[in-house]
């Protein structure tokens, strides 16, 4: 395998002359290393091409702009590209791997503890793989712990929640690793969130500080697609569908009364993503409201006067609103409550949807007043599908999104990698150090051309741009869903 310094083109530069590779840590630091074939290089006939050097790398960056030429020293941003290597660092038939699923449901969870364990099994032989039940609680009493085979999970990737159970809360980062040894774990894979990612960051911290060869391997979980720099997270798409339900919902109800108001509130805490996808996907929203952008009722440009507009033009006007959008304008009205915060340490939000109605309501009555032949009131029909959007089976497109990621991982923690995340990024299967994202959020980008741009001129809802909403950020990395990192 060629190394960095030998691979040069025709200027003759290397790689890394060019790119600031985000380069993932490994479970040894000693170059020679004795290393083991790939058991998939073994197969009959396999093609040599199908397996990724250590040089490949994904660019972060699609969209250049002509001024964007690097001066000479300063290197573009690209992330180790994801897939099988040729040589490995485990041998598969000494190899213990644990996965736990932890945090909120997600469609997809079964699936990714599926496919890694049908990776593992079927693809590197690796024969002792278990489950960790309730989350990171779990890891407490090892003798809870469930053997997984290929028997086991076969069906896992037709069900909803977690198999394995998840939980908040519960991390104890020297007791888990304790376990990790007791049982002779080398290979961990979490999936999760932004607080598991960060209790991953801790775990794979103290391995190395205790200079254990044990590979922790993040696949990020998140029906909100907060995960900052990824295209999207698993069980996204899955979310945004049956959001979309919820929506068609509330169309038929709003188009069966005068003046119907359908109002759908949506998962979203910090991050809006699946209103915005869900209001462009059913293409009949009339306003998208999202935590990333503030709002108000009254005056020119604020809602009031267009939904007003919208139920005199249609007869029925629908609202998607995402349940962290709007909270700084109920603080600012009196109407937040105190503030409190779950397992996790995540600020339990108070409830937009019925606030919003309440706010509305009045209003738009008085706004309507005398101005339909039988001077009718505001129908609100409210949809909150809360849990249904994340209790549900992956979509086809999930499942097969969750078996790439998962099998990547596998891939990641084979070859000897750790302390990574794995995820998409312009479509690519790639791994990202876990400190890049700990602590981060991708929100969505409402400061440069993006799909929030779409959203506001096919609804055409109000701006509620701010005179600096433009803003020029050459190193700003927008993702595929229409995010931007916050943090």
């Amino acid at each position: 395998m060629a190394s960095a310094d030998q691979e040069r083109d025709s200027s003759g530069k290397s790689i890394d002359d060019v790119w600031n590779v985000r380069h993932i840590d490994r479970v040894y630091s000693y170059p020679d290393r004795t290393m083991f074939p790939n058991p998939l290089s073994l197969k009959p006939k396999t093609p040599a091409c199908w397996f990724v050097d250590e040089d490949d790398a994904v660019a972060a960056k699609v969209k250049v702009d002509t001024e964007d030429i690097l001066p000479e020293g300063i290197k573009a941003e690209a992330f180790t590209l994801a897939g099988p290597r040729l040589k490995i660092a485990f041998d598969p038939q000494k190899c213990k791997a644990a996965v736990v699923t932890c945090g909120g449901l997600c469609p997809g969870l079964n699936t990714v503890v599926r496919e890694i364990i049908m990776c593992l099994r079927r693809q590197y032989g690796v024969r002792a793989t278990y489950g960790i039940p309730s989350g990171y609680r779990g890891f407490r009493d090892p003798s809870s712990w469930i053997e997984l085979d290929e028997k086991k999970v076969r069906n896992f990737h037709n069900l909803g929640g977690s198999f394995l159970g998840s939980s908040r809360g519960g991390h104890d980062t020297k007791a888990i690793v304790d376990s990790l040894i007791d049982v002779g774990i080398n290979l961990l894979f979490v999936t999760g969130g932004d607080g598991t990612v960060r209790g991953a960051a801790k775990i794979a911290e103290e391995v190395q500080a205790r200079g254990l060869e044990i590979a922790v391997a993040v696949i990020p979980k998140t029906i909100d697609n907060d995960i900052p720099l990824i295209d999207r997270t698993f069980g996204f798409e899955s979310a945004v569908n049956a959001a979309r339900n919820a929506i068609d919902v509330a169309v038929t109800e709003a188009e069966g009364f005068p003046l119907g108001l359908g109002v759908v509130k949506v998962m979203g805490r910090h991050s809006g993503f699946i209103a915005m996808h869900s209001t462009l996907g059913s293409r009949v929203v009339d306003l998208c409201l999202v935590p990333e952008v503030d709002f108000y009722f009254d005056g020119e440009g604020g809602i009031v006067d267009h939904l007003a507009n919208r139920l005199l033009e249609n007869g029925n006007a629908i609202v998607v609103v995402a349940e962290g959008a709007g909270q700084d304008l109920m603080a600012s009205m009196g109407a937040a409550g105190d503030t409190t915060h779950d397992a996790s340490g995540n600020v339990l939000l108070d409830d937009v949807g019925p606030w919003l109605i309440q706010q509305l309501k009045p209003r738009l009555n008085e706004k309507l007043k005398g101005k339909t032949p039988f001077d009718d009131e505001v129908y609100f029909k409210y949809v909150d599908p809360s849990y249904m959007v994340r209790g549900i089976p992956p979509t086809t497109a999930d499942n097969k999104f969750c078996t790439q990621l998962a099998h990547n991982a596998v891939h990641g923690a084979m070859a000897g990698m750790t302390s990574f995340l794995v995820g998409s990024v312009n479509t690519r299967g790639c791994y990202l150090p876990i400190a890049l994202v700990a602590n981060k959020q991708n929100v969505i980008d409402t400061s440069n051309q993006s799909l929030w741009s779409f959203v506001v001129f096919d609804t055409q809802q109000p701006t509620f741009a701010k005179e600096d909403s433009c803003r020029r950020n050459g190193d700003a990395i927008m993702t595929a869903s229409g995010g931007v990192i916050n943090g």
